[in-house]
Protein backbone atom coordinates (compact mmCIF):
# COMPACT_ATOMS: atom_id res chain seq x y z
CA UNK A 1 0.00 0.00 0.00
CA UNK A 2 1.53 3.21 -0.81
CA UNK A 3 2.52 5.84 1.83
CA UNK A 4 -0.06 8.61 1.82
CA UNK A 5 0.86 11.84 0.54
CA UNK A 6 0.77 15.46 2.22
CA UNK A 7 0.98 18.73 0.27
CA UNK A 8 1.08 22.50 2.53
CA UNK A 9 -2.08 23.17 1.07
CA UNK A 10 -3.67 19.50 2.12
CA UNK A 11 -2.01 20.32 5.61
CA UNK A 12 -3.77 24.09 5.64
CA UNK A 13 -7.32 22.98 4.83
CA UNK A 14 -6.84 19.94 8.06
CA UNK A 15 -5.82 22.64 9.73
CA UNK A 16 -8.86 25.28 9.00
CA UNK A 17 -11.27 22.32 8.89
CA UNK A 18 -11.44 18.43 9.58
CA UNK A 19 -15.04 18.92 7.51
CA UNK A 20 -13.64 20.45 4.32
CA UNK A 21 -10.48 17.79 4.71
CA UNK A 22 -13.07 15.03 4.17
CA UNK A 23 -15.10 16.52 1.60
CA UNK A 24 -11.76 17.92 -0.36
CA UNK A 25 -9.83 14.71 -0.10
CA UNK A 26 -11.57 11.65 0.75
CA UNK A 27 -14.71 12.34 -1.72
CA UNK A 28 -15.03 12.81 -5.31
CA UNK A 29 -16.74 16.64 -4.43
CA UNK A 30 -13.44 17.93 -3.92
CA UNK A 31 -13.02 17.70 -7.83
CA UNK A 32 -17.08 18.22 -8.66
CA UNK A 33 -17.49 21.26 -6.53
CA UNK A 34 -14.51 23.73 -8.36
CA UNK A 35 -16.00 27.05 -8.54
CA UNK A 36 -13.92 29.59 -10.85
CA UNK A 37 -11.29 31.01 -8.56
CA UNK A 38 -10.23 34.42 -9.94
CA UNK A 39 -7.76 34.85 -7.06
CA UNK A 40 -6.53 31.47 -7.52
CA UNK A 41 -6.18 32.05 -11.49
CA UNK A 42 -4.34 35.40 -10.10
CA UNK A 43 -1.29 34.29 -8.85
CA UNK A 44 -1.06 31.20 -11.22
CA UNK A 45 -0.35 33.83 -14.06
CA UNK A 46 1.88 35.78 -12.01
CA UNK A 47 3.56 32.43 -11.06
CA UNK A 48 4.14 31.47 -15.25
CA UNK A 49 5.37 34.88 -15.89
CA UNK A 50 7.49 35.71 -12.76
CA UNK A 51 9.25 31.79 -13.76
CA UNK A 52 9.99 33.18 -17.74
CA UNK A 53 11.09 36.06 -16.30
CA UNK A 54 13.61 34.59 -14.08
CA UNK A 55 15.07 32.10 -16.22
CA UNK A 56 14.98 34.22 -19.54
CA UNK A 57 17.79 35.98 -16.99
CA UNK A 58 15.99 38.50 -15.27
CA UNK A 59 16.25 42.80 -15.64
CA UNK A 60 19.90 42.46 -16.85
CA UNK A 61 18.55 40.15 -20.09
CA UNK A 62 15.20 41.35 -20.32
CA UNK A 63 13.61 44.16 -21.64
CA UNK A 64 10.82 46.12 -19.80
CA UNK A 65 8.89 45.50 -23.09
CA UNK A 66 9.76 41.94 -23.29
CA UNK A 67 9.02 41.51 -20.07
CA UNK A 68 5.36 43.08 -21.01
CA UNK A 69 4.98 41.25 -24.07
CA UNK A 70 5.54 37.85 -21.75
CA UNK A 71 2.64 38.76 -19.74
CA UNK A 72 0.13 39.27 -22.81
CA UNK A 73 1.44 35.65 -24.09
CA UNK A 74 1.78 33.64 -21.09
CA UNK A 75 -1.43 34.74 -19.81
CA UNK A 76 -4.21 32.65 -19.63
CA UNK A 77 -8.20 33.12 -19.21
CA UNK A 78 -8.82 30.26 -17.09
CA UNK A 79 -10.18 30.37 -13.69
CA UNK A 80 -11.38 33.43 -14.25
CA UNK A 81 -15.56 34.31 -14.32
CA UNK A 82 -15.84 35.43 -17.82
CA UNK A 83 -13.48 37.18 -20.42
CA UNK A 84 -13.78 40.99 -18.80
CA UNK A 85 -12.86 39.88 -15.51
CA UNK A 86 -9.17 38.33 -16.80
CA UNK A 87 -8.74 41.39 -18.58
CA UNK A 88 -9.25 43.09 -15.35
CA UNK A 89 -6.55 40.82 -13.55
CA UNK A 90 -4.16 41.09 -16.49
CA UNK A 91 -3.91 44.93 -15.93
CA UNK A 92 -3.63 44.53 -12.86
CA UNK A 93 -0.99 42.05 -13.62
CA UNK A 94 0.93 44.23 -15.48
CA UNK A 95 1.07 46.85 -13.12
CA UNK A 96 3.09 44.71 -10.66
CA UNK A 97 5.63 42.55 -13.04
CA UNK A 98 6.29 46.06 -14.06
CA UNK A 99 6.96 47.21 -10.49
CA UNK A 100 8.60 44.23 -9.47
CA UNK A 101 10.76 44.36 -12.65
CA UNK A 102 12.15 47.80 -12.10
CA UNK A 103 12.75 47.14 -8.36
CA UNK A 104 14.90 44.04 -10.12
CA UNK A 105 16.28 46.56 -12.22
CA UNK A 106 17.11 49.09 -9.49
CA UNK A 107 18.31 46.30 -6.84
CA UNK A 108 19.60 43.58 -8.65
CA UNK A 109 20.40 40.64 -5.79
CA UNK A 110 23.48 39.78 -4.94
CA UNK A 111 21.92 35.93 -5.06
CA UNK A 112 21.53 33.74 -8.19
CA UNK A 113 18.58 32.04 -8.74
CA UNK A 114 18.85 28.17 -8.35
CA UNK A 115 15.48 27.03 -9.90
CA UNK A 116 11.92 28.48 -10.42
CA UNK A 117 8.46 26.32 -9.66
CA UNK A 118 10.14 23.21 -8.75
CA UNK A 119 8.04 20.07 -7.42
CA UNK A 120 9.88 18.46 -4.74
CA UNK A 121 9.30 15.14 -2.62
CA UNK A 122 10.18 13.83 0.57
CA UNK A 123 10.11 10.06 2.81
CA UNK A 124 8.90 11.02 5.92
CA UNK A 125 8.85 7.72 7.09
CA UNK A 126 5.24 6.83 7.45
CA UNK A 127 4.12 9.43 4.80
CA UNK A 128 5.15 11.55 1.82
CA UNK A 129 5.84 15.33 1.80
CA UNK A 130 5.27 17.09 -1.56
CA UNK A 131 5.75 20.78 -2.50
CA UNK A 132 5.75 23.36 -5.35
CA UNK A 133 8.55 25.96 -4.49
CA UNK A 134 7.91 29.41 -6.21
CA UNK A 135 11.91 29.96 -6.42
CA UNK A 136 14.96 29.06 -4.56
CA UNK A 137 17.97 31.75 -4.88
CA UNK A 138 21.62 30.71 -3.74
CA UNK A 139 23.86 33.38 -1.83
CA UNK A 140 27.45 33.79 -2.54
CA UNK A 141 27.90 31.90 0.71
CA UNK A 142 26.02 28.73 0.04
CA UNK A 143 22.86 30.42 1.54
CA UNK A 144 19.79 28.71 0.28
CA UNK A 145 16.84 31.53 0.38
CA UNK A 146 12.99 29.92 -0.35
CA UNK A 147 11.26 32.88 -2.03
CA UNK A 148 6.91 32.14 -1.71
CA UNK A 149 5.00 34.58 -4.48
CA UNK A 150 1.99 36.25 -2.69
CA UNK A 151 0.09 37.86 -5.18
CA UNK A 152 -2.73 38.99 -2.72
CA UNK A 153 -0.78 40.51 0.26
CA UNK A 154 -0.96 44.16 0.73
CA UNK A 155 1.80 43.65 3.27
CA UNK A 156 4.36 41.25 5.21
CA UNK A 157 6.67 40.88 8.28
CA UNK A 158 9.01 38.61 9.98
CA UNK A 159 5.82 37.36 12.06
CA UNK A 160 3.87 35.99 9.21
CA UNK A 161 7.46 34.30 7.61
CA UNK A 162 8.13 32.75 10.92
CA UNK A 163 4.66 31.40 10.83
CA UNK A 164 4.24 30.36 7.52
CA UNK A 165 3.55 26.32 7.23
CA UNK A 166 4.12 25.99 3.24
CA UNK A 167 7.51 27.43 3.56
CA UNK A 168 8.88 25.16 6.19
CA UNK A 169 7.19 22.50 4.30
CA UNK A 170 9.69 23.58 1.55
CA UNK A 171 12.55 24.06 3.90
CA UNK A 172 12.15 20.37 4.80
CA UNK A 173 11.80 19.05 1.01
CA UNK A 174 15.02 21.41 0.35
CA UNK A 175 16.78 20.33 2.86
CA UNK A 176 17.04 16.54 2.12
CA UNK A 177 18.84 17.65 -1.37
CA UNK A 178 21.15 20.37 0.04
CA UNK A 179 21.47 18.60 4.13
CA UNK A 180 24.12 20.72 4.78
CA UNK A 181 23.28 24.59 3.40
CA UNK A 182 22.04 27.20 5.76
CA UNK A 183 18.48 27.98 4.89
CA UNK A 184 16.95 31.36 4.95
CA UNK A 185 12.46 31.60 4.21
CA UNK A 186 10.88 34.43 2.44
CA UNK A 187 7.98 36.03 1.08
CA UNK A 188 7.58 37.99 -1.60
CA UNK A 189 4.19 40.32 -1.21
CA UNK A 190 3.84 41.10 -5.09
CA UNK A 191 1.07 44.17 -4.33
CA UNK A 192 3.90 45.56 -2.20
CA UNK A 193 6.83 44.91 -4.02
CA UNK A 194 8.20 43.57 -0.78
CA UNK A 195 10.36 40.78 0.33
CA UNK A 196 11.15 39.77 3.86
CA UNK A 197 13.43 36.82 4.59
CA UNK A 198 14.50 35.12 8.05
CA UNK A 199 16.88 32.87 8.54
CA UNK A 200 15.52 29.27 9.92
CA UNK A 201 17.98 26.92 11.83
CA UNK A 202 18.74 23.31 11.88
CA UNK A 203 16.84 22.90 15.07
CA UNK A 204 13.97 25.16 14.22
CA UNK A 205 13.27 22.99 11.24
CA UNK A 206 14.18 19.77 13.45
CA UNK A 207 11.49 21.26 16.01
CA UNK A 208 8.52 22.06 12.71
CA UNK A 209 9.17 18.38 11.74
CA UNK A 210 8.46 16.93 15.02
CA UNK A 211 5.50 18.87 15.03
CA UNK A 212 4.09 17.61 11.42
CA UNK A 213 4.63 14.24 11.97
CA UNK A 214 2.41 14.94 15.01
CA UNK A 215 -0.43 16.44 12.71
CA UNK A 216 0.25 13.84 10.21
CA UNK A 217 -0.24 11.28 12.81
CA UNK A 218 -3.70 12.94 13.79
CA UNK A 219 -5.01 12.82 9.85
CA UNK A 220 -4.12 9.48 9.67
CA UNK A 221 -5.59 8.50 12.74
CA UNK A 222 -8.53 10.31 12.46
CA UNK A 223 -12.15 8.62 12.66
CA UNK A 224 -13.78 10.26 10.01
CA UNK A 225 -16.90 8.61 10.52
CA UNK A 226 -17.94 10.99 12.62
CA UNK A 227 -18.30 14.34 11.38
CA UNK A 228 -19.95 17.18 12.85
CA UNK A 229 -19.56 20.51 11.39
CA UNK A 230 -19.35 23.91 13.26
CA UNK A 231 -19.87 27.43 11.23
CA UNK A 232 -16.80 29.50 11.39
CA UNK A 233 -16.18 32.80 9.06
CA UNK A 234 -14.16 30.40 6.55
CA UNK A 235 -17.83 28.83 6.20
CA UNK A 236 -19.09 31.50 3.76
CA UNK A 237 -16.73 31.30 1.12
CA UNK A 238 -16.04 27.21 1.02
CA UNK A 239 -16.70 25.16 -2.14
CA UNK A 240 -18.45 22.43 0.13
CA UNK A 241 -21.03 25.13 2.35
CA UNK A 242 -23.37 23.38 0.33
CA UNK A 243 -22.95 19.99 1.49
CA UNK A 244 -22.42 20.76 4.94
CA UNK A 245 -25.91 22.04 5.12
CA UNK A 246 -27.72 19.65 3.01
CA UNK A 247 -25.76 16.55 3.90
CA UNK A 248 -24.59 17.44 7.53
CA UNK A 249 -27.29 20.00 8.95
CA UNK A 250 -24.88 22.26 9.75
CA UNK A 251 -26.72 26.09 10.24
CA UNK A 252 -25.11 29.25 10.18
CA UNK A 253 -26.91 30.05 12.72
Amino acid sequence: MPKPTFSPTKLSTYLLCRVKYHWAYHTPYGKWLRRPNPAFAFGSNLHRVLEYFHNAGGAEKLSAEEFHHALEQLWSPTGFESDAQSDVYKQEGLQLTQQYYQQQLAQPSEAVVLFTERTLRRDMGRYVLMGRLDRVDEYPDGTLEIIDYKSGRTNVDEEQVRNDLALHCYALLLQEHYPDRPLQIAIYALRANKKVAVALTHDELEEFRLMLNRIVDEIIEEDWQWLTPRWIPHCAKCDFLELCVRKLGLSPD
